[in-house]
């Protein structure tokens, strides 16, 4: 079963035999280790969140590098993509690309653009198979238009573009959301340092997934977490219920991924009779403060050594 997972940094040497080999069949050995270094270090160091792997029990089968521009928030960009030749015609490609589109529109963007070199009629075909445009250019190649040394002396190239339209809703469909179980703490848990982009997986120990899982939420894409809260109803306190720990994939923020999930909380909350969700984070969280405004908390004053000497808290209230 192959499985479609975000790039790692890790992923990267692994990358560069796959296209020596893959491309290997079309290439002198010389020529796909040209090729591999249209592909350097710094795109997987750098442009991990907005790439793919897909692989399956053998290894990884195909990825997609990309990224989201960083001059123009509009635009996206495809850099390389590969497929193991043995799985070429089974729709692979059309899958990545896919889900590119996908994540990429649910960050905003609005266009996604390519290139390729004019003598690569099977990339051209495929790209305007899945709704590619060719940019013109100051050329014509077999009556396509060409950009005259695009990439440098002689380095011609067809340039792509597509428009993608607005896909929250369609996003938000295609997440499969249920209840936590006390398995999902190693994934979870695996996650959020990397997610965090600092050390956070220490606030978040087993006993909640343990104890508090059919109160929690998780939600997934082809298997794969996308996102997660987990919460409680308070024992002590029959009115209220407590958000604990909440994470959203890079690659699934500013999709509503997060509104939605908070929102099931609350459905779960009213249904159980309560009436007020409390929640906290550090006074240095900016996102975290102004998501919870945005989703009717209020938040109080900076408290000082909430938990603990220099732990200190934003605490946020919000009626049901």
């Amino acid at each position: 079963m192959h499985h479609v997972r975000r790039a790692r940094t890790a992923d990267y040497p692994t990358l560069v035999e796959c296209v020596q080999q893959w491309w290997g069949d079309s290439r002198t050995p010389e020529q796909a280790r040209e090729l591999s270094l249209l592909l350097p270090r710094l795109f997987l160091q750098h442009f991990a969140a907005t790439s793919l792997v897909l692989e399956d029990a053998t290894g990884i089968r195909a990825f997609l590098v990309g990224f989201h521009s960083a001059d123009d928030e509009q635009q996206a960009y495809i850099h390389f993509v590969g497929v193991d030749p043995q799985l070429r015609q089974q729709g692979i490609a059309r899958r990545l690309y896919t889900r590119f589109f996908e994540r990429a529109a649910a960050a905003g963007r609005t266009e996604v653009r390519a290139i390729t070199s004019p003598q690569n009629t099977g990339s051209i075909a495929f790209h305007k198979a899945m709704g590619f445009e060719l940019d013109p250019g100051d050329l014509e190649s077999a009556g396509l238009p060409v950009h005259s040394d695009y990439d440098g002396p002689g380095q011609h190239r067809v340039v792509f573009r597509r428009k993608l339209g607005s896909s929250s809703a369609d996003t938000l469909q295609s997440f499969t959301t249920r209840p936590a179980g006390p398995e999902d703490f190693d994934t979870i848990v695996g996650v959020v340092d990397d997610w965090w982009g600092r050390p956070a997986s220490r606030d978040l120990t087993r006993v909640f997934v343990d104890h508090f899982f059919a109160t929690s939420l998780v939600a997934e894409r082809d298997g794969e977490l996308a996102g997660f809260v987990i919460g409680f109803l308070s024992p002590s306190k029959p009115k209220e219920a407590y958000i604990h720990f909440t994470g959203v994939a890079p690659a699934w923020r500013r999709s509503g991924l997060g509104r939605y999930l908070y929102e099931r909380f609350f459905d779960m909350a009213r249904a159980d009779g309560r009436t007020l969700v409390k929640a906290i984070t550090s006074p240095q969280n900016a996102r975290s403060i102004a998501f919870h405004n945005a989703m009717g908390f209020t938040n109080s004053a900076p408290i000082t050594d909430y938990d603990g000497p220099s732990l200190h808290r934003v605490a946020f209230t919000r009626p049901l």
